[in-house]
């Protein structure tokens, strides 16, 4: 049985919720054992308790500050420079100890920091293996790309990038533009929208939204977007999810509740994604990698609401500039978008055309037969 190591950072969910993906995918396929690894498991306390707290402070009360640190180390020197400086927070003897016993014939790093720490092994002789690294936004960092010639492949999510990529000096053989991989499940062919429409009790008369409120380290970024939502009394279904945050949660149903908006539904952390999103006819989210590729996949045109900046900027530039999503980052700009998606059907029309020329959902069935030709060139 051919043995695969995926190893992530819990920077965020995303990085975790790829990993999970992967690691289940491989799994019930019976041809391999895995161990999912989160590096941050095997950090120096006090460097992963600053570099974590330091990362959630910014996504839920500075933006600004993330927004200035990405583009401070978007350049070469850099990110060689932090890449080198992230690997430092991992301690050596136990996660090494662990990774040599495994002595796995395929590493898939989902962060950064894994991709680093794996291709110093490999420059020392300490591991003999293939690694991927997966790009889980729609811009690499060159912190991304730091272990570039020892990587075995990038996989990204677009041709532009890979044009971005080679003029960045990375060898075009290994970069592959299968997207993020994610769940299998992320199919609209798999759900029979007449089904769902009487599991979640809605006719199907009027529009169906889902807003994606959470995320962010638990930032409180989309409650302007969803008060305006109540206020202005949309003629539209509306799913929020406020992920696993209960204070999110709470102050989303303040709002539903004093406004007495019976069509808007405040949910918590939800297992079912897919069929809520293979229901609603639109998504309104931060520009996240996952949530967005997600959106590919159902084709699912996109309102995007303010990110956190840095690599969200860079997402939302992406599907703005393919006609994938609409600039809602204003709540004037969000008032008046969101009635266009609602009463001009073209619009919408015009934007599942677009979606349609992109194919997203097969990249987790792409990544498996990859594994596979690297570990049988081994």
């Amino acid at each position: 049985m051919k043995r695969l190591l995926i190893i992530y950072a819990t920077y965020g969910s995303g990085h975790k919720a790829i990993a999970n993906y992967i690691n289940d995918y491989f799994t019930d396929s019976g041809e391999y054992e895995t161990m999912n690894i989160d590096i941050l498991d095997y950090s120096h306390k006090a460097l992963r308790k600053f570099t974590s707290d330091f990362y959630y402070f910014t996504q839920k009360y500075a933006p600004f500050m993330w927004e200035f640190v990405y583009r401070v180390t978007s350049n070469k020197p850099a990110g060689t420079v932090s890449a080198k400086l992230q690997s430092k927070i991992v301690s050596g003897k136990k996660i090494k100890g662990l990774i040599k016993e495994f002595n796995p014939d395929i590493v898939i790093a989902t962060h950064f920091t894994g991709a680093t720490y794996i291709a110093k092994m490999i420059r020392n002789g300490e591991l003999d293996t293939k690694l991927i690294s997966v790009v889980t936004d729609y811009r690499a960092h060159p912190i991304w790309i730091e272990a570039h010639k020892t990587v075995d492949a990038l996989i990204v999510n677009s041709q532009e990038e890979k044009r971005f990529l080679i003029k960045r000096g990375i060898n075009p053989r290994i970069i592959k533009t299968f997207g993020i991989p994610v769940s299998s499940k992320y199919g609209a062919h798999l759900y029979d929208k007449s089904d769902l429409l009487k599991k979640f009790g809605l006719t199907g008369e009027r529009p169906i939204i889902l807003f994606y409120g959470g995320g962010g380290g638990g930032s409180f970024l989309s409650l302007p977007y969803l008060l305006s939502i109540v206020e202005n009394k949309i003629d539209a279904d509306v799913f929020f999810v406020c992920g696993k945050s209960e204070e999110l949660y709470k102050k989303a149903s303040g709002i539903v509740e004093r406004h007495n908006s019976k069509n808007v539904r405040v949910l918590g952390f939800i297992t079912n994604g897919p069929e809520l999103m293979s229901v609603s006819d639109f998504v309104i989210t931060k520009p996240g990698g996952i949530t967005t590729t997600e959106c590919l996949c159902f084709k699912k045109p996109m309102l995007l609401i303010r990110g956190n900046g840095g690599q969200e900027k860079d997402n939302y530039r992406y599907l703005v500039k393919n006609g994938f999503a609409i600039n809602a980052v204003s709540l004037w700009k969000f008032k008046k978008s969101i009635n266009k998606l609602l009463t001009k059907p073209i619009v919408l029309k015009s934007m599942e055309k677009n979606l349609e020329k992109v194919e997203k959902s097969k990249a987790m069935e792409e990544l498996y037969d990859l594994a596979g030709v690297l570990i049988d060139e081994s």
